[in-house]
């Protein structure tokens, strides 16, 4: 039976391919990021440890209270560490960067790692001095040493250090993010501050203990915080811990959003079974005669209706062949549209859970587009039927009925999308449109992470870092250069403890924290940040002047409301120390935006050579205003870096448009699938109202044919058909709008500058919606207006 409607079987399988498509490949993320089980052995009992303080709900924990978590708890097998870092590894043509992570010895057995060749680091080599030993990736393992049977035992040259690879790890091992290499955690920790206050980005995961609880581990891991508050009231007053569950807490972020797309692809799905439901019936008033047939020769309604369904669930089942071909292409596009904005928690592909999850849709669908036309074709008057099969028939008035219901609910479905992409769309333009606080054009920036072995010697580090930029500022397009620790509009930085002299702090809660930018002299000056009073940083502010800071006005209006900032004195750390010396603000500058989204944080700008003083500075990112394109700099400046020191690699040269850009990845990637899915929704409702338009013209010729042998204009008949389809899409647009109200606080998180309720987006949609109904109702319209009244009249 679908063989011999061809034209009718493609298109519904075309539509049902998009519908099935689309959620195939939506729900494949869903399924690796949010239903796959970590790869690790028994993962619901691994747990992320943080601290938590008033002002950083969820903080990384310094070395020293991690020990003592270790040391105080019971609920835990043990708690491990990690430290996320990058390595320069030379020794080849050219100096590469590679990621790292510092891991304790009793992270791998903790997760239930075994080395595929050696051994992961025993506790003798996880120790200060131990030996300097290192892990590899398969990864790694393939690209650079080519799967060779005797990598173990070899060297690696790590930032200018020797290390002996002693254990290769298994295929897609990963914690948190991919990384090559692995050196031991109690080598680096050796060297941070004996300082609990300082917090270098450890990853403390835990396991619990076979019958503990996580709300137990909760409990008693509040007990060691009070323990520790006591024992230390300076730094740990407030510091509470938290216990999350590892991957609940690594799919945080994303997990709202891929739900609201899931939601989304749902509802395409449902206005595709809208559109095939109005086509079978549309078919099922075709087949009345043979309907007929079959039930006089003996087959009962029950037959009749299987028969219907079987050929539904048929459809369905090829609809669901080509989706998952369609997810099969589309899942690649969609893992680089999504970019950084997804974690990393394993490849992203069709397995045994997305096909049975393509198995349950296909038979929801064919049963959701199948049953009810089933259901009306089957019920007919045999005599009538028999009587009416050579002559036009509408199927009678329940199915006009069920096919308008259908049309407005595929139309009340697109509104809500539309609405949603809309919302969504007017937010991330005014996103784009965000001052940053700087001017963004012309800049090119690139990090310059140095080695630890190398420049070891604060003289040598700094001296390198003042011949890069003034080398730099020589090159025949750049017009000023400068360096800094953290970008703007990056999303992260260093936040630090500091006082205001004349006004120590109360207690632990009164405790100030401000964001901390080490910068170069003419940093300011080549982002071009406004100066607001006072003077920028300069040459003449190094190690052996007195220390000055410049701090912007988030900052001057948060700690200095009714008074100016300038004069006045602040001094790194909690409380007041006499050793610290008292640095004064010289300078006011404009706010810089680290996050677009969000109001600039209170920042602090220090001379580079002062800051490094307070904390050894390895790592800057150079930042060059040109005078044309960027891009044309990148390998003056390579050229710059090589004379200087041949083993030192660039990392990510981009432009600065292109660091904001990336910024915003992850509101691009909603808004723009969004959007296709709002689109596809709209030409999905837009044809359904069209092909019910188009059959509803076929059935009425005669009625046109005599109305307009009575005299009717055409014109009039023109605006007949016209204000039916449109009176269709208006209930539909009515119904839609109100749920999209209804719905629309799901996406408040999301959205910035516009509130979810915004009259101007949901009048938009309405307009657009009634408009392209207005053109799917005209073309039938137009086609009713040319029926000749004789041929009408004969057409009984």
């Amino acid at each position: 039976m679908l063989g011999k409607n061809p034209a009718f079987t493609a298109v519904a399988v075309l539509t049902l391919a998009i519908g099935i498509g689309a959620n195939t490949a939506i729900f494949s993320v869903v399924n690796a990021i949010l239903l796959r089980p970590l790869p690790f052995r028994d993962p619901e009992a691994l747990c992320l440890v943080t601290e938590r303080m008033a002002v950083l709900p969820i903080l990384a924990p310094s070395y020293l209270n991690y020990r003592d978590w270790r040391a105080q708890n019971r609920s835990f097998v043990d708690i491990a560490a990690a430290h996320l870092e990058t390595f320069t590894l030379t020794g080849k043509d050219q100096p590469e960067r590679v990621q790292g992570q510092m891991a304790t010895s009793g992270l791998f057995p903790l997760l239930g790692i075994a080395p595929l060749r050696g051994h992961t680091f025993r506790p003798e080599e996880d120790r200060a001095g131990g030996p300097p030993v290192a892990l590899i990736s398969y990864g790694f393992w393939q690209t650079h040493f080519g799967r060779a049977e005797d990598t173990v035992g070899k060297n690696l040259t790590l930032n200018n250090q020797d290390y002996t690879i002693v254990g290769i790890l298994p295929p897609k091992f990963q914690l948190v993010q991919p990384a090559d290499v692995f050196l031991p955690f109690a080598p680096w920790a050796a060297k941070l501050p004996d300082d609990r206050s300082w917090h270098p980005g450890i990853i403390a995961v835990g396991r619990l203990k076979d019958g503990v609880t996580l709300d137990q581990a909760r409990a008693e891991m509040n007990i060691v915080a009070k323990r520790l508050e006591q024992a230390y009231p300076i730094n740990d007053v407030g510091v509470g811990i938290n216990v999350f569950r590892l991957q609940e807490q690594l799919v945080r972020n994303v997990r709202p959003a891929l739900l609201i797309l899931l939601g989304a692809v749902a509802l395409v799905l449902l206005i595709a079974c809208a559109n095939i439901a109005n086509l079978l019936l549309a078919r099922g008033t075709a087949r009345r005669r043979e309907i007929a047939v079959r039930t006089a020769l003996g087959a009962g309604r029950g037959d009749v209706i299987r028969q219907l369904l079987t050929e539904s669930l048929l459809l369905a089942g090829f609809g669901g062949i080509a989706g998952i071909a369609l997810a099969w292409a589309g899942i690649a596009p969609l893992v680089k549209l999504a970019g950084a904005s997804l974690p990393n928690l394993g490849p992203i592909g069709i397995d045994y859970r997305v096909l049975l999850f393509v198995c349950v849709s296909v038979v929801l669908a064919g049963v959701l587009f199948g049953l009810g036309p089933a259901l009306a074709t089957s019920n007919l008057d045999l005599r009538s039927a028999l009587n009416d099969a050579a002559r036009g028939s509408t199927g009678g008035g329940s199915q006009k009925r069920l096919r308008s219901v259908l049309v407005m609910t595929e139309i009340a479905l697109a509104i809500v999308l539309l609405a949603g992409a809309g919302l969504l769309l007017r937010s991330f333009d005014g996103l784009q449109r965000v001052d940053p606080g700087f001017r963004p054009g012309n800049l090119l920036v690139a990090d310059i992470p140095l080695s630890p072995q190398a420049y070891k010697e604060t003289p040598v580090r700094m001296n390198f870092f003042d011949r890069l930029l003034e080398r730099s500022r020589a090159l025949p397009g750049v017009k000023s250069a400068g360096a800094a620790s953290v970008l703007p509009v990056s999303g992260g930085g260093s936040q630090l403890y500091f006082n205001i002299q004349g006004r120590p702090p109360k207690d632990a809660h009164d405790y100030l924290v401000i964001g901390y930018r080490p910068v170069s002299p003419q940093y300011l000056e080549t982002l071009g940040v406004p100066l607001i009073a006072g003077r920028l940083l300069n040459e003449h502010d190094t190690e052996t002047a007195p220390a000055v800071v410049v701090v912007n006005q988030a900052m001057a209006r948060q700690y200095f409301p009714n008074e100016s900032a300038l004069g006045r004195h602040i001094q790194a750390g909690a409380l007041p120390e006499p050793s610290v010396p008292w640095a004064e603000i010289v300078g006011i500058v404009g706010d810089i935006k680290q996050n677009l989204a969000t109001d600039a944080p209170s920042e602090v700008f220090l001379p580079i050579r002062q800051a490094n003083a307070i904390i050894p500075i390895f790592g800057t990112s150079v930042v060059l205003r040109t005078a044309q394109d960027p891009r044309t700099e990148i390998s003056g400046l390579r050229s710059v870096l090589h004379d200087l020191d041949p083993n030192q690699p660039l990392v990510r040269v981009r432009t600065m448009e292109e660091n904001i850009s990336t910024s915003v990845n992850e509101q691009r990637f909603r808004t723009t699938l969004l959007g296709i899915f709002a689109t596809s929704a709209l030409l999905l409702a837009v044809i359904g109202l069209y092909g019910l338009m188009t059959y509803s013209v076929s059935q009425r010729v005669p009625e046109i044919g005599i109305r307009l042998t009575l005299g009717a204009q055409r014109s009039q008949i023109l605006g007949m058909v016209v204000g039916q389809g449109l009176k269709l899409a208006a209930i539909g647009v009515a119904v839609g709008i109100v749920g999209a109200i209804a719905l629309s606080r799901l996406l408040s998180r999301f959205l910035y500058g516009v509130t979810a309720t915004d009259p101007i987006t949901y009048v938009g949609v309405a307009a657009l919606l009634l408009a392209v109904a207005s053109i799917a109702a005209y073309v039938p319209a137009r086609r009713a207006t040319r029926v000749d009244p004789i041929s009408a009249l004969r057409w009984e």
